[in-house]
């Protein structure tokens, strides 16, 4: 099984032949919409290459993690690909020209079974606070269970009591993708939504368990970083032994087979 990051929270996982994507953000439209959230470095792969994705994975609607353009340019090419995306922003991929039979709604706690053995587990998350509409929730974490293995993508996120114990029940996992961006008034006053910081985070998945841990959302835009050091600081004092893997753009990670 293979991990490859694609910058921000996107990463893609392959494994006997099947492609899967995580909040992928390949375009600049965050900078282009808004004036803010210039990338520190390019997409490190293009649309052609992911053309083969089989399940493309949303965790909420903002623009770094549903880029319009990007599903709108997949979808137009991959008319089989299909989109997993919180139950209340289906609409909206509809709108990138997306198929409607292409597109499943998450519901939080739901399970979902897909094909290739894989199963989906969505989890409700704070992104300052929770986004409910119409009595669904509108970010989601994804618990992804593959033939033995167990990811967990928390998308964006604010770790709390609720939210470990959720994992704790989910997990133990194999790894686990977590931001560490962190959160303060400063950048919400600017309609900067904050994640979880770096100890926030490791907290969370010493608490859940998880064989690796895999930092993200710190290095893309320019106006919403953190320093990794400080995770990797962290870890080593109240976590010696934990396993983990910082990416740079466009890294390869392999995953060796697990026993039955």
């Amino acid at each position: 099984m293979k991990i490859i990051y694609e910058g921000q929270n996107g990463f893609l996982i392959q494994h006997n032949g099947v492609n899967v994507s995580f909040d992928l953000y390949l375009s600049n439209c965050v900078y282009e919409r808004t004036g803010s959230g210039k990338r520190n470095y390019p997409a490190p792969c293009g649309l052609e290459e992911l053309e083969d994705i089989m399940y493309y994975f949303i965790s909420h609607d903002h623009l770094d993690h549903l880029d319009v353009d990007t599903v709108q340019a997949l979808a137009k090419a991959a008319p089989g690909m299909i989109f997993i995306c919180p139950y209340p922003h289906m609409h909206l991929l509809k709108d990138c020209g997306v198929s409607e039979e292409n597109i499943i709604g998450a519901k939080a706690y739901q399970h979902i079974e897909l094909r290739n053995d894989i199963s989906v587990y969505a989890i409700p998350q704070k992104h300052e606070e929770y986004t409910v509409i119409d009595g669904e929730h509108g970010n989601l974490g994804y618990v992804l269970t593959w033939e033995g293995y167990k990811f967990y993508h928390a998308g964006d996120a604010v770790a709390d009591k609720k939210l470990a114990d959720d994992l704790k029940n989910a997990g133990p996992f194999d790894v686990m993708f977590v931001p560490i961006n962190g959160h303060d008034w400063k950048r919400f006053e600017n309609d900067t939504m904050g994640n979880m910081t770096y100890r926030e985070a490791l907290d969370l998945c010493d608490y859940a368990g998880t064989e690796y841990v895999v930092p993200m959302h710190y290095d893309l835009f320019d106006n919403n970083t953190e320093n990794p050091a400080f995770f990797v600081d962290y870890l080593y004092r109240e976590y010696p032994g934990q396993k983990f893997k910082m990416f740079m753009p466009g890294e390869k990670m392999a995953l060796e087979k697990k026993d039955d």
